[in-house]
């Protein structure tokens, strides 16, 4: 059981650094389920948070029990994307653990900038049914040896046509390790309609593994009408002041329309 946010179970696999290290401490980024929170109530609706890299749902079931606490019930308040199969399984019986059937959605997906065939790498060289932990999709010019599990790549805007995502998102919190523009580049139909307000990792030296950058970010953003803000680092304020060369991680994205809803996060020029 981890006691913050809230109290909530979960079985971990204690193989993976980031389930160990939320064994140990009781709790797992305690904080960034409230700016998660906090970023879905400034827009001023009820929808849907959508977690891109969900992982076992060490984020994501705690923030459906908090919605669920605070709002009660009426669909999925919480829509949770996983690519490797393994993880997927846990985080569907980390939902189950909790009784979130109804309030967290779990969709087993690899999504990025289009369908295509990857190969995905999961910390400690696992191999298929080995266990759970983070993983990253191998860049296609990599040489890397490690043990490579298969999958088939999707996209954002194919979940939407399809009925797999439904209209209704507030809020998308990305963290792939390295993929987080590529998924976004898959979901410009989606982002473009539902407009919501994204936090995403945007991991600099993961980035750079698919030749991408934060620039590239902001380009893309720009093309959307979004505005894009750098994390300070050791607060919850963000600056739009980006140095490329020394940015590591953690972007937030907001539609240039709904600037004035997260103004409490930005720090002013």
């Amino acid at each position: 059981e981890l006691r913050r946010p809230v109290r909530f179970r979960a079985r971990l696999d204690l193989g993976s650094w980031l389930q160990r290290l939320a064994f140990v401490t009781g709790e797992y980024e305690a904080d960034t389920v409230e700016f998660l929170l906090g970023l879905r109530e400034a827009t001023g609706t009820r929808g849907y948070v959508l977690d891109v890299g969900a992982n076992v749902g060490l984020l994501s079931v705690p923030l459906a029990m908090l919605l669920r606490e605070r709002e009660g019930g009426g669909g999925p308040s919480v829509v949770a994307i996983e690519a490797l199969p393994d993880n997927a399984a846990a985080l569907r019986e980390n939902i189950r653990l909790n009784g979130l059937e109804e309030a967290c959605m779990a969709l087993e997906f690899a999504v990025g900038d289009r369908e295509k065939a990857v190969e995905i790498q999961v910390e400690g060289n696992l191999r298929r049914g080995d266990g759970t932990g983070t993983a990253n999709v191998i860049a296609d010019d990599s040489g890397y040896v490690c043990e490579r599990i298969p999958l088939r790549l999707t996209t954002l805007d194919s979940l939407a046509a399809s009925g797999a995502l439904t209209a209704g998102c507030s809020v998308v919190k990305i963290d792939t390790d390295g993929y987080d523009l590529k998924a976004l580049q898959g979901g410009v139909a989606f982002l473009g309609r539902e407009r919501p307000a994204v936090f995403g990792e945007f991991m600099a030296h993961c980035l750079r593994w698919h030749g991408q950058g934060v620039s590239d970010v902001v380009s893309f953003c720009d093309g959307l009408d979004y505005s894009v803000w750098a994390r300070v680092r050791g607060s919850w304020s963000f600056t739009p002041e980006i140095d490329e060369s020394a940015f590591e991680q953690d972007l937030l994205l907001v539609p240039r329309e709904k600037a004035s809803l997260h103004e409490r996060y930005f720090r002013a020029r």
